[in-house]
């Protein structure tokens, strides 16, 4: 990939470039209301509750688990192809489409146990494709900002996608689920407003997530000196040859386990413990959006003046304590507040994340490294989503399973290194 030192000033300083920072930071936009009304906020609270609301939080944890693992297990591989052919934005179309389409299909998923297998094996691919999609867009970032700098662009584009995500959720609020009859006179008894939602955040991701394809530079292919496999080999031993970055992989492992659960089963918690109803859940998930775009966009400031390490380590102290509280509160208000303090801590912690690995990655094996930092936020992470269904099944209630993520946070911030390489010598 490409490093923004290689760049002719001329060409860093032009109005294309500027172009090209802006549609990166717009790919977030485009693919955080997926996340906000596909797997959090609305369609998995339809099919939990509406779909199979008898062992629908189970199935929903199993597709989340196997889904996660699987991604975990081909990301190496696809981000060791994507440096070997440096055809990212290929690659990352291809993602976008699937996504977008495998989203949209969700429309077909009716109120019944008939759609049951339906429903869950589109959000098993729409799960798939946007994530893996993410292993090209992060190894974009060094070309677009110099390395004191990658700390706000990333924070900045984080923060848009949460924006991104309170946008859709306030159009999804007003025009498809409070009014009595909602737009293109849908049908609430067939949950068509709800389902609609999925088409509306398909057409979403791919309109705005286009842009990235016109303006961002791709890199050159470096065609490969040695067998594939021997390639993977070799990029575990250069990750193993980076300071800290084998400890920091493991430990994000843990605390991203965490956050996928959380991301997964937030609005199951709230519908099931506190009787949220798709009004105020969606209202709930703005408020949480507008706090964690606050929290990401600020994060990539306090980044670049504090340093990665620190950052995460500070904001993973944040979803701790104030996770426990969530998690324990004895009303709806003490979650409402509590829970919307969360987001301060999260855009954080994932922005810094992508920005440790760019900042250390040889630019030979970026994608692959990005490959590398997939796998450890996905392949234990059926972990969070498994323990979560097993513990809610045994205990009978959501509280017992949501406790798994402070665990795998605290577990994460123990692991986590104090510094992004070792002191020098005075």
């Amino acid at each position: 990939m490409t490093n923004i030192s290689d760049l002719t000033p001329s060409y860093a300083d032009s109005a294309s470039f500027r172009k090209a920072r802006f549609s990166w930071m717009m790919f977030d936009w485009a693919c955080s209301p997926i996340s906000a009304l596909h797997t959090t906020f609305v369609f998995a609270v339809y099919f939990t509750t509406v779909v199979m609301p008898e062992g629908g939080s189970f199935a929903w944890s199993q597709m989340t688990a196997a889904t996660a693992l699987l991604i975990g297990i081909t990301a190496p591989f696809i981000g060791r192809l994507a440096d070997n052919t440096g055809q990212l934005k290929p690659f990352l179309f291809v993602c976008l489409l699937g996504a977008s389409l495998a989203t949209a299909g969700l429309w077909f998923v009716t109120p019944d146990n008939s759609a049951i297998w339906l429903a869950l094996c589109l959000s098993s691919l729409s799960i798939f494709t946007i994530e893996t999609a993410f292993i090209f867009y992060n190894a974009m970032l060094s070309s677009l900002a110099q390395p004191h700098k990658q700390g706000r662009l990333s924070g900045t584009a984080w923060g848009l996608g949460y924006i991104g995500a309170i946008l859709s959720l306030v159009l999804v609020l007003v025009f498809l689920i409070l009014p009595d009859t909602p737009l293109f006179g849908l049908e609430k008894a067939t949950s068509e407003p709800v389902r609609a939602t999925m088409v509306f955040a398909g057409l979403w991701a791919f309109i705005f997530g286009l842009p990235l394809f016109f303006f961002v530079r791709t890199p050159p292919a470096q065609p490969p000196s040695e067998p594939f496999f021997a390639q993977m080999l070799q990029t575990i031993r250069t990750a193993q040859k980076i300071p800290y970055l084998m400890r920091f992989l493991v430990a994000r492992m843990l605390f991203n386990d965490g956050l996928i659960t959380l991301f997964a089963f937030g609005g199951i918690f709230a519908a099931r413990i506190f009787g949220f109803s798709q009004t105020e859940i969606l209202i709930f998930a703005i408020g949480l959006n507008l706090t964690a775009g606050i929290g990401a966009y600020c994060g990539g400031m306090i980044t670049d003046k504090l340093g990665v390490p620190k950052t995460i380590r500070l904001s993973l102290w944040g979803l701790i304590v104030i996770g426990i509280i969530c998690i324990s509160a004895p009303t709806k208000e003490v979650f409402w507040i509590s829970g919307l303090s969360l987001g301060l801590f999260i855009g954080p912690c994932q922005s810094a994340s992508r920005v440790w690995v760019s900042l250390v990655a040889p630019e030979e094996d970026r994608a692959s490294l990005f490959g590398l930092l997939m796998m450890s936020g996905k392949l234990t992470s059926f972990f969070g989503p498994l323990f979560y269904g097993w513990l809610v099944l045994a205990s009978g209630t959501d509280r017992i399973g949501m406790l798994i993520v402070p665990l795998l946070l605290g577990a994460g911030l123990v692991l986590m290194p104090r510094r992004l390489t070792p002191p020098t010598d005075s």
